[in-house]
């Protein structure tokens, strides 16, 4: 019966396993979004919020909803959410450090400035308005 049982058991915890392995969700702004974080988190809030829910894909990870707001001084991101002190509520990323790369679709793709180029995916109407300040300060950064 010993002999049964240890192949049994073992089969049991492999199960368990990768039965927890996979229901386990990681929280998603825990790799990009942390980076982004430690180069320009900002205590300050941007006095007004020009596009609200914003759905993007920060990273390799498709990331939650953000609130953004474009200024002279940045491309402010506001996380909607709590993020229990594991990343940033809010990052303000400086004009010279947000690069236009391409249209994909319905989308547009940036990068922003960090250890490696960090991947960043908007909806086409916040990616235009992006598009505009990132490259008017780009021209003023030349002049």
């Amino acid at each position: 019966m010993d002999f049964i049982t240890s192949p049994v058991f073992v089969l049991l915890i492999l199960a368990a396993v990768a039965i927890a392995a996979f229901s386990f969700e990681p929280t998603k702004f825990v790799g990009a979004w942390r980076e982004i974080g430690a180069l320009y988190e900002s205590e300050r809030l941007p006095t007004s919020l020009t596009f609200r829910d914003v759905s993007i894909k920060l990273g390799a990870d498709d990331f939650a909803h953000i609130d953004a707001a474009l200024d002279d001084e940045g491309f402010w991101m506001v996380f909607q959410g709590p993020t229990q002190g594991k990343a940033a509520n809010c990052v303000m990323i400086p004009w010279d450090c947000v690069r236009f790369r391409q249209d994909k679709g319905d989308k547009q793709n940036f990068q922003i400035r960090g250890k490696n180029p960090i991947e960043l995916m908007v909806s086409a109407e916040l990616g235009t308005a992006l598009q505009r300040r990132s490259d008017r300060f780009e021209v003023e950064d030349q002049l």
